[in-house]
Formats: C-alpha cells, sequence, structure tokens
C-alpha cells in the first residue's frame, strides 16, 4: 500500500486528504439509484472522481451505505438494528466486493481507508431512541462493528476512520462512555497496523473525546491557520471557506482534509484543488 499517511505523521509532509462520496455520486454517477448496491460503478465512480481530485486518501464510507439500507434494521430495537443490517446478504456482499475493488485498484498510488459511523451515530441512524442508549449498548455495537472490521484483514487497507457527529454530544449520550466502548476499534486499528483517525464535526467533541486516543483527529469545520495550534495531529483546512474561495497560508507540514461539496459547481471545485500542495 501506498503508506502516505504514516508518511505525512513520520515526516511531517502536506497530506491531501479529500472526503468525496457524495460528490462523487452526484457528479460522476448522477445520483444512480443503484451507487450502494453495484461495488463496480460505486469503485470506479470514486476512482473517476479522485482523477480529478487527487486526493491522497479515498474512503469506504460505510456510515452512507448503511444510511441508503436502513430499512433493514426498521423492526429491530437496540444492538439488534446493527446485527439486522450486517447479517443482509447483499449489504454485505456489496461492502466485500466495493471495498476489495479499491483496494486493488487503488493501494497502490493512495492510501484506501475505512470509514465507520460512531457506534451512538450508527444507532440514532438505524431508529434507536438516544435516551435508550447506554454503555452495554455502546459497547455492545462496537464490538459488532469490529466483527465487521476483521473481515478486511487480508486487504491493503491504511487506516481506519471513526466518524463522529454533533449529534453525538446534543443526543445525551455520554462521550466518555462511547470513547471507552470504542476502544475495542482502535485496538482492531492497532492489530492490523492500520492508522486510527476520529473524524470530529467540532470542538465539543474534540474535547468530549480526548481521551480516546488517535493517530490523527480529522476536523473538517477548521480553519488551516488553527491546524499548528492543536493537541497533536491534525487535519483540516478545507471546509467552507476554503471552497468559497478563501485562500489557504503556507504550509510546509499539514492534513489538508476536508468534504467536497457536492452541490457546488464542478468547474470551481477544479478551480480550488488545482491549487492545492
Amino acid at each position: 500500500m501506498a503508506g502516505l499517511i504514516k508518511n505525512h505523521l513520520e515526516n511531517g509532509t502536506v497530506l491531501r486528504w479529500l472526503a468525496f462520496e457524495d460528490y462523487a455520486r452526484q457528479v460522476f454517477a448522477n445520483n444512480h439509484p443503484a451507487w450502494h448496491s453495484e461495488p463496480m460503478r460505486y469503485a470506479a465512480g470514486l476512482a473517476d472522481a479522485n482523477k480529478i481530485l487527487g486526493s491522497q486518501v479515498v474512503t469506504f464510507d460505510f456510515g452512507a451505505v448503511f444510511a441508503a439500507h436502513a430499512s433493514l434494521a426498521a423492526d429491530c430495537e437496540g444492538v439488534e438494528r446493527i446485527s439486522a443490517l450486517l447479517a443482509d446478504t447483499a449489504l454485505k456482499a456489496f461492502c466485500a466486493d466495493a471495498i476489495a475493488a479499491m483496494a486493488h485498484q487503488l493501494s497502490a498510488k493512495v492510501d484506501v481507508v475505512l470509514q465507520l459511523p460512531s457506534p451512538s451515530a450508527l444507532l440514532v441512524m438505524l431508529g434507536e431512541d438516544a435516551g435508550n442508549i447506554d454503555f452495554d449498548m455502546l459497547d455492545d455495537s462496537a464490538t459488532a462493528l469490529a466483527d465487521l472490521l476483521r473481515s478486511f484483514a487480508e486487504l491493503p487497507i491504511a487506516g481506519l476512520v471513526l466518524a463522529f457527529a454533533d449529534s453525538n454530544g446534543e443526543s445525551g449520550v455520554d462521550l466518555g462512555d462511547e470513547g471507552e466502548a470504542c476502544e475495542v476499534l482502535q485496538g482492531v486499528a492497532g492489530h492490523y497496523d492500520w492508522v486510527f483517525a476520529l473524524r470530529l464535526e467540532s470542538a465539543e467533541l474534540a474535547a468530549g473525546l480526548e481521551d480516546l486516543e488517535a493517530d490523527i483527529r480529522l476536523r473538517p469545520t477548521l480553519d488551516a491557520a488553527d491546524l499548528d495550534e492543536q493537541d497533536g495531529p491534525t487535519g483540516g483546512g478545507l471546509n467552507s471557506d476554503f471552497w468559497g474561495g478563501a485562500a489557504l497560508p503556507s504550509l510546509t507540514s499539514a492534513c489538508l482534509y476536508g468534504d467536497v461539496p457536492a452541490d457546488l459547481d464542478p468547474k470551481i471545485i477544479v478551480e480550488r484543488v488545482a491549487g492545492l500542495a
């Protein structure tokens, strides 16, 4: 595998890391209804999008895939919602085939990473009342997700991203409990020598999850000028201000991270990424 994230962490390079699932689906697949059911279409769409974007990291976003198949959990409660999702034969086949295709096609040139929603984010996405979520449910959910990850151990995967949305903190779920429950996912990443990253939408989440150790923290709303002020390796800078035309400071060592807007004129996106290191 390319090892670009580890090279950045070890040698202080400039790393370009774009999250572009929505952009690829809209611009390169025209929101095709089979985007999350035909693995070759999905993998090819991401690869084609990245020919334009030049991201050094390409992500398989389980969260987007799970959201598209949330109806599978409609008749369940608690962690059984996740179990029902992960037991579906067609969904499992899509994930396995799409990730394998991405890994084999892309991993020589870019880092392929897997992104999971945090346990509480996934439970709420599948219809669980946040008030019902306690430590045991979080722990059981994280264990189920860890079992899922182990099925990709033989592929050239570079990292695992655990995504926490602002709703994690606002829902009343204890972030300390969730961080503790997620240690099993941290352990899986360490066992397979994957980079372990946290995607955090806000400073409040970053503070609430400070005890959950990670190789790098991804802050998609953070300004590039604030990257050097963070406690530990942090990615950010490619936020709404950047896509709106704001200039980036001169950086010799940074992880430039952010979401590619699906609703922005593709010509503007090409212009903005052309100026990245």
